[in-house]
């Protein structure tokens, strides 16, 4: 089961575009939070690790979201039962904040010729770049292992979106206008 809290990325390392008083945006602005967070972290260690308080989700028990108020981006963290990180989501405010990180623009003819079961590189070879990672997640009944999603973003804010199993494959592919 995959928790799609927030769609979100990761990918090259241009920058461009302003947020929240920022007149450049790189990789590194977008990912500073999401990086921090590890799994198996408590909440102390991730509040102590980036260094804010965290808003509490209102609909989802033991999920908060921190977000660094100067770039606007930031990360949402999923905590078990046990207390410990076990999915993490890039936080943004607009699609389009993450659109500088697709090295090409995608399209819905391109998000419908990928096969189920395509591994990550046979994605990017398809589309012609990185995706940006936007979400990790352990999968408890797959011994922890690590699913991901991954978004390829246009200029106009459409986007493909792409979830890749524990065992590096596509399950899902979708394009949103």
């Amino acid at each position: 089961m995959l928790l799609a809290v927030v769609l979100a990325g990761c990918g090259g390392s241009t920058s461009s575009g302003s947020t929240a008083g920022q007149s450049t945006v790189s990789k590194d602005t977008v990912y500073e939070f999401y990086d921090k967070v590890q799994f198996d972290q408590t909440k102390e260690q991730v509040d102590a690790e980036l260094g804010i308080t965290p808003t509490e989700s209102s609909q989802m028990k033991n999920s908060f979201t921190y977000v660094n108020e100067d770039t606007s981006f930031g990360v949402s963290v999923l905590f078990g039962e046990n207390g410990l990180a076990t999915s993490k989501t890039l936080f943004y405010s607009m699609t389009e904040d993450l659109a500088f990180l697709t090295p090409k623009a995608v399209t819905k003819e391109q998000a419908e010729s990928i096969p189920e079961g395509a591994t990550y590189d046979e994605v990017k070879n398809i589309l012609g770049g990185d995706g940006t990672e936007t979400s990790a997640t352990q999968i408890p009944f797959e011994d922890n292992k690590v699913s991901y999603i991954r978004v390829w973003v246009n200029q106009d804010g459409t986007m493909l979106q792409a979830v890749f199993l524990t065992d590096g494959t596509t399950n899902n592919i979708m394009f949103f206008d």
